[in-house]
């Protein structure tokens, strides 16, 4: 359908070199899109790029920390050197790992907020002059439905979510004027590097609840947010914007 077409559009996806940022830039490919891929660890763009390559899409590796505001705005330059333009941008990329808000070090919690928060605003702001170019963009933040529940080990991961959730909402209403829509997406369990889910008799009891609790009952995977991403990403959402949206098969209902 010609309203999610995304033919002659570019995407760039931070974190899109592995786990959920790889099945986004898979449906984005798929929709048309060619696609700017952003990691840190060149083996993992090296093959990201093998593994888009083979579906037919047109993909450019891009090497960068997003925390970094001289790497981001590479990120943007090199983008537009190959593909000419930037339509659409994916937050996606993040840290996590669970740590005891007493034993946390400034250091830790910085880190934690400058990649998985600061980041966001980073590379949206790289972008805005791009979008303004082809008439308006597409910006996608990759939340976490940590930020409805809370967890005694995340609360730096909850705290860099939650902000990002509220970055969206006033982000949209910024730049709604110049035809730039942004919205979140919230995952909930979802098999990738960060949350690796395992084989059915490796599971951890808590993945076992989740998935039972799930009202699914099953995990998510990457490839389960292709199709919200084009919606998100296509002409079909152009009356979408400053919404927090939920993806979690149903997970954040029962917990």
């Amino acid at each position: 359908m010609e309203i999610f077409d995304l033919s002659g559009k570019v995407a760039i996806v931070t974190g899109g070199n592995g786990g959920l940022g790889l099945g986004i830039a898979r449906g984005l490919a798929s929709a048309g899109a060619a696609v700017a891929i952003v990691g840190r660890n060149a083996d993992k763009l090296k093959s990201a790029v093998a593994d888009l390559e083979a579906g037919g899409a047109k993909v450019l590796p891009v090497q960068a920390d997003v925390s970094d505001e001289d790497d981001v705005n590479r990120m943007v330059a090199e983008t537009v050197e190959r593909f000419g333009r930037v339509d659409i941008l994916f937050n996606n990329a993040a840290i996590s790992w669970g740590i005891r808000p007493e034993e946390m070090t400034l250091e830790e919690w910085n880190k934690f907020l400058a990649i998985d928060l600061t980041s966001c605003f980073l590379t949206s702001k790289a972008c805005y002059p791009e979008f303004l170019k082809v008439g308006g963009g597409k910006i996608i933040n990759i939340g976490s439905i940590i930020t409805k529940l809370g967890h005694p080990k995340l609360i730096q991961y909850a705290a860099a979510k939650g902000g990002m959730d509220h970055m969206t909402q006033s982000l949209a209403r910024a730049w709604g004027p110049q035809n730039i829509q942004v919205n979140a997406v919230l995952p909930g369990l979802v098999d990738s590097e960060m949350m690796p889910v395992g084989l059915p008799e490796e599971q951890s009891p808590i993945i076992k609840y989740a998935i039972k609790k799930s009202a699914c009952n099953r995990h998510g995977t990457p490839d389960d947010f292709a199709g919200i991403s084009i919606l998100l990403s296509s002409p079909a959402s152009d009356f979408i914007t400053g919404s927090i949206i939920v993806v979690d098969g149903g997970l954040s209902l029962a917990i």
